[in-house]
């Protein structure tokens, strides 16, 4: 027989009757007369009042009662009126002999209901007057003389859900007031009132108290629990304090009814969910499969909550993983959060996961979360797909490439996917697609996990990406197959040396029939680069055909030449030749012609046309700087001209430092840059070192070239760099004191700071500077990266007691 509501359940009859006072109190008069509907059923009878109000239901049997509910229009919601144990209870005829509702049946347990018969006279007068009491007043004096009767701890538990769950407060004070005379614990009223006035520091507090109560004080605790869930006070000091009580509340029968008010809050249930099942698994997850079907969101949680440890058993896997898929590519906005649902989902995993995501083909590159990418990788690291679905997953991860928006395309090349994927199952159709993508988005980002993703690739890369080249028809696309091409093919094998040079020959072959000097000089400097690998050190022929293919090509060639100058095979002449057009390149003076083309008729005013010569010496400047950067760390550059070259950089330096000659400020930074990278390597020469030490320190009030100079000295080896270093964190420190630096560049002076705290030596008042420094970190501790902050616990190890101190927030 289906189990009715009963007195208890008082909340469920409020919900339902949604502030109607003459329909609750109806169904009071019904439960006097032992009479009751199940839940689903008094859900479908409350839109029909009359059938409730007729006076005639109260005696109403069996027999009779399908002729009363037709009277009213409700003949057709398949209601039934059921005895036994002597109670009446209208049920849905689905609800009869259902074994789903067999199956998630809760065991039947004594309640309020049952317990009221048993009381002695004394206990069932005032029980049942606050049972029958309407107004607040009435029912805080029927609380008041039950209170006198001195009611034991169960009988108190059984009402304390109703009574706590009360709009009146009068009646929850006189409440707390008979739990007190009825002789519950300290810490059980305080937690009660605390959690009356939703104090969730006094309710983390006591619950490590009451958690080691036992019997009829923790059913207090559960009572008050689902009185307050009830009351919509859901919040995470409840959930903490249900976890708290775990072991009591994984075999309380008020389970089902507190996960079922808990899941629809959004509160993070994780913790109490598994606490729950440490205790009695089978109880909980039965428990929070009555849920299931709610809602998206909630069926969501529902399935991380359920999907346990892996190894874990699982209630009903199969549906949990169809319904998991189902809402992981949903297209619309619920679920939010899938991360976590597909984290859930890899749990669950029993072979067919793979399988089931390739079969909803299309759904991936439309749902709206990109959680499902992440799902894939983590399948292809754990081995689990086949060859199989890999050959469904390729074309589907191609469309997607090519047509998905953004977030996908973009999830899908930082989870390396296209990489981790079985070989051998034709992963090389996708190598147009990401090449494209790159062409189509022009970022770095793109272009970085593209490139990781073709490394993954390996040869299966290389032939299409060589038929991209001479075939596909953007120019773009081509240049940029060009640049890719170094990185994928071998270039450090020495046995391989003989397809090193194939390689650079076949790159150069397709010169004649390009028009676009920008396309030639893409193709020239990957031959360049591929011609300089390890693998071709001792043959000096694709150099050559490399250095002849850059006559003709004026600026374009900077590249390329920059390779071929780092590179072992060209002669000294040559190469001297190279870093002076390089230089000359850097140091070229561009006149001032920017004269009125224009006059606005209107107003007069003139427009200015900036000359070509600057616009081409500003974009060939980073270019040429770059090269120079390549020839001075090469370990074929003779010290005379890393000399030269180096003396020249720094005059420059020293006069865009100083708006004498006037450049834009990325190829100032760019500059400053390169010398930080000749000077910062270990094999540096001393006096070298010092000359662009000297040059950097005037420009420290820049935090980039702060950070650069920081590095240089990282290597100094004489009292002169300690002291220039020492002059450098005086300027530092009396600009971030004077507030010099904006909001935006905090965390940036931050790891400046920290990058000069590194410093080994700053002068003869090194220790005083060491002091100021962390002292100013201490004080912009707010703005620490965590990178800046690993490092900080690095270097503490260093300094002394009390600067150590000092960083402890690190």
């Amino acid at each position: 027989m289906p189990q009715g509501l009963r007195a208890a359940d008082a909340p469920i009859f409020q919900r339902h009757c949604a502030g109607d006072m003459t329909l609750l109190l109806r169904l009071g008069n019904l439960l006097q007369a032992q009479l009751t509907f199940t839940e689903p059923a008094l859900a479908a009878v409350v839109g029909c009042k009359a059938l409730i109000m007729d006076r005639r239901l109260r005696a109403a049997d069996p027999a009779g009662f399908p002729a009363l509910a037709q009277e009213h229009g409700a003949g057709d919601l398949g209601l039934v009126l059921v005895a036994a144990d002597g109670w009446r209870t209208v049920a849905l005829e689905d609800e009869l002999d259902n074994p789903l509702m067999a199956a998630t049946a809760q065991p039947a347990e004594p309640g309020l209901a049952a317990l009221v018969p048993t009381l002695a006279p004394a206990l069932r007068g005032p029980v049942e007057g606050l049972l029958a009491a309407r107004a607040d007043d009435q029912r805080a004096a029927a609380l008041e003389q039950l209170r006198y009767a001195t009611p034991p701890l169960a009988l108190v538990g059984e009402l304390m859900p109703m009574l706590l769950a009360d709009g009146a407060e009068l009646v929850r004070e006189r409440a707390i007031g008979l739990l007190v005379a009825s002789g519950a614990a300290v810490a059980v009223v305080d937690l009660i009132r605390a959690i009356q006035r939703r104090d969730g520091a006094a309710i983390h507090r006591l619950a490590e108290q009451v958690a080691r109560l036992t019997g009829s004080q923790l059913d207090l605790v559960v009572a008050a629990l689902v009185a307050a869930l009830v009351r919509g006070q859901a919040d995470q000091a409840l959930v903490d304090l249900a976890a708290a009580i775990a072991p009591h509340l994984a075999g309380h029968r008020a389970l089902a009814r507190v996960l079922d008010l808990l899941l629809p809050t959004g509160l993070s249930l994780l913790d109490l969910v598994r606490a729950l099942q440490a205790h009695d698994r089978e109880r909980t997850d039965q428990a929070l499969m009555v849920s299931f079907g709610s809602s998206p969101a909630q069926d969501a949680v529902l399935v991380a909550l359920l999907a346990g440890p892996a190894g874990a058993p699982v209630l009903e896997r199969d549906r949990l993983l169809a319904r998991g898929v189902e809402l992981l590519l949903e297209p619309g906005p619920d679920p939010r959060e899938r991360l976590p649902l597909a984290g859930a989902l890899l749990r669950l995993d029993d072979g067919t996961l793979p399988a089931r995501l390739a079969a909803a083909g299309e759904r991936i590159g439309r749902s709206w979360d990109t959680a499902v990418h992440w799902l894939l990788a983590e399948l292809c690291r754990g081995g689990r797909i086949d060859h199989a679905t890999t050959v469904a997953l390729v074309p589907l991860l191609a469309r997607i490439l090519r047509d998905a928006p953004g977030p996908h395309l973009l999830a899908v090349l930082d989870q390396q996917l296209p990489a981790l994927l079985p070989a051998g199952c034709g992963r090389h159709a996708l190598v147009e697609p990401m090449v494209e993508a790159v062409a189509r988005y022009r970022d770095d980002r793109t272009r970085d996990t593209v490139t990781a993703c073709l490394m993954g690739l390996g040869d299966e890369a290389v032939a299409p990406l060589w038929r991209m080249l001479d075939d596909h028809p953007l120019p773009r696309v081509r240049m940029l197959v060009a640049a890719l091409l170094p990185d994928l093919l071998p270039g450090r094998d020495q046995a391989l040396a003989a397809a090193a040079a194939d390689a650079v020959t076949r790159m150069l072959a397709g010169l004649a029939r390009i028009e676009q000097a920008d396309e030639r000089a893409a193709r020239v400097t990957a031959a360049a680069a591929l011609a300089c690998t390890p693998a071709l050190a001792t043959d000096p022929a694709p150099a050559a055909l490399v250095d002849t293919a850059t006559a003709g090509l004026g600026d374009w060639a900077i590249e390329a030449l920059g390779f071929l100058a780092a590179g072992p095979h060209i002669s000294a002449e040559r190469r001297a030749a190279i870093t002076d057009r390089l230089l000359g390149a850097v140091q070229e003076e561009v006149p001032d012609r920017n004269d009125p083309a224009t006059a606005d008729p209107a107003g007069g005013e003139p427009t200015w046309q900036i000359d070509d010569a600057l616009s081409r010496h500003t974009d060939n400047v980073p270019r040429a700087l770059a090269a120079l950067g390549r020839i001075g760390t090469s370990p074929s550059c003779p010290p005379e001209l890393l000399t030269r070259l180096t003396g020249r950089l720094c005059r420059q330096w020293k006069l865009v430092s100083t708006w004498r000659v006037v450049w834009g400020p990325g190829c100032v930074q760019e500059l400053g840059a390169t010398l930080v990278r000749l000077a910062e390597r270990t094999g540096f020469p001393g006096g070298l070192r010092v000359a662009v030490c000297e040059a950097l320190v005037p420009g420290v009030s820049q935090l980039p070239v702060a950070r650069g100079l920081a590095r240089v000295l990282l290597h100094a080896d004489s009292p002169y760099l300690a002291t220039l270093a020492g002059r450098a964190v005086v300027r530092l420190v009396d600009l971030a004191t004077g507030n010099h630096y904006a909001e935006d560049e905090q965390v940036e002076l931050v790891e400046t700071l920290t990058d000069f705290l590194a410093v080994p030596h700053l002068g003869a008042d090194g220790e005083a500077q060491r002091r100021r420094l962390v002292q100013l970190l201490a004080l912009r501790k707010d703005h620490a990266s965590s990178r800046a902050r690993a490092r900080l616990r690095y270097l503490a190890a260093e300094l002394p007691e009390d600067l150590r101190a000092r960083l402890d927030w690190a």
